[in-house]
């Protein structure tokens, strides 16, 4: 009997072992099982964000591959406005060219050179003056001329003159306005190098022929506004034509961009400056000056403004022009300094 108890016990408590034990292992993988929901949940969460966070990443990315396709679209357009832009500048070099080869190929005849000799008293005041302004300007008193630097007159592909060049432009329009200088006229020559006009450049000035022009003009308005008169002025250019210097292969020669004014007596027959003066009509500058000489004569000969005219110091004529016998003075001797145009004077 107490062996039967015994094993009945036994059995029992066996079985009392076996509920626990089953019971123990149950809970822990319940909370493994638990724990694992839980990291996967939060995985799956940080995947959403992380997810959330690469698709607007790809979203920027492709705004900026489509605007960086507008700006490619752009400037291949640009590129090829550019390219017809040159083709058309080309072409205009190409007509210009063999309009000057045509002009030159003609000939200008037989030529006489014209050397007008200036007063002492205004050949020292202008050696006076080009001392005053040694950085800005050069006199020539073989030629009667006085020769303004571009670069310190004008910026760079400008055509207005700098505040720096004002004060000896007032000086020079203070020296033509002395009863020494009322017989001349005063002829304005701009030159430049040989630099191509660049795009910006060349909506106001298309050709260095151009710009050497406007600049004449500009420096020719400077002085009215300095009380020179407009009668006994003429504004020209020689682009980059005339030199004094050889340009180097790049950037071209300081030296040749520069404005240059020759006085030219009215005793000499000057093609072009030889008819009475008017005034200016219509649109143009007005005809107000600031100070009006008293000495000046009424039949102060007009100043040509034409271009094709030969600068004062290649002032000649053809032989088949002489407008009278009586005119055909001759020539004084090269070593008298006077207002013709250099044969060498030259262009930006």
């Amino acid at each position: 009997m107490m062996r039967t108890v015994r094993m009945l016990v036994l059995v029992g408590g066996l079985a009392c072992l076996w509920v626990t034990a089953t019971g123990c292992v149950s809970h822990d993988e319940y909370l493994r099982e638990k724990f694992g929901r839980r990291k996967a949940v939060e995985r799956a969460e940080a995947l959403e964000r992380e997810l959330a966070d690469e698709r607007a990443r790809s979203k920027a990315l492709e705004a900026e591959r489509e605007d960086l396709l507008r700006q490619l679209d752009q400037a291949k357009a640009l590129a090829e406005t550019l390219k017809s832009e040159n083709e058309r500048l080309d072409a205009l070099v190409r007509q210009l060219q063999q309009q000057l080869d045509d002009l030159l190929g003609k000939g200008i005849g037989d030529v006489k050179v014209v050397e007008i000799k200036l007063p002492p008293e205004l050949d020292k005041a202008l050696k006076e003056f080009a001392a005053k302004y040694p950085d800005q300007v050069e006199y020539d008193p073989l030629r009667g001329a006085v020769r303004w630097k571009s670069d310190l007159t004008f910026a760079l592909g400008s055509d207005e003159v700098r505040d720096t060049a004002r004060a000896s432009l007032k000086a020079f329009a203070d020296i033509v306005n002395t009863s020494a200088a009322l017989p001349f006229d005063i002829v304005i020559v701009g030159h430049t190098d040989d630099v191509r006009i660049g795009p910006g450049t060349a909506k106001k000035h298309p050709t260095n022929w151009h710009l050497s022009v406007h600049r004449s003009v500009a420096v020719l308005f400077v002085l009215n506004q300095d009380g020179v008169n407009y009668k006994r002025m003429a504004a020209m250019g020689y682009g980059e034509f005339r030199p004094r210097v050889a340009n180097p292969p790049r950037g071209g020669a300081e030296a040749n961009r520069r404005v240059e004014i020759y006085l030219v007596s009215r005793q000499e027959h000057v093609p072009g400056m030889d008819t009475p003066p008017v005034e200016p009509s219509g649109g143009g500058q007005p005809a107000v000056e600031t100070r009006t000489p008293k000495a000046e004569k009424p039949a102060a000969k007009a100043a040509a403004p034409a271009a094709r005219e030969l600068p004062p110091s290649a002032r000649t004529e053809p032989a088949a022009a002489k407008p009278e016998p009586a005119a055909a003075k001759p020539a004084p001797t090269p070593a008298q300094p006077g207002g013709s145009v250099p044969p060498d004077a030259g262009g930006e």
